[in-house]
């Protein structure tokens, strides 16, 4: 067989166990996020508070984590 005619052979064989590692990969990242979304909704179920509660301790979470603006940044906008 020509050298080249092997390489092509290499090459698609590489391929096939790259599309083969990409589905496993892309498996294992489902699996994680299915695992990280139980264990959120395991630690929401342990709070004793209502859902509107839980609503506003995420609000204040999620406004903490963003930057605040800037005075020069809201003077300029106007």
């Amino acid at each position: 067989m020509p050298k080249i005619e092997k390489l092509r052979e290499d090459l698609a064989h590489a391929r096939e166990r790259a599309a083969e590692w990409n589905a496993r990969a892309r498996e294992i990242e489902r699996k994680i996020s299915e695992q990280e979304n139980l264990e959120i909704l395991q630690l929401v179920h342990s709070v004793a508070a209502s859902p509107e509660e839980l609503r506003g301790l995420l609000n204040q979470i999620t406004a903490a984590k963003k930057p605040p603006i800037k005075q020069e940044e809201s003077e300029h906008e106007k």
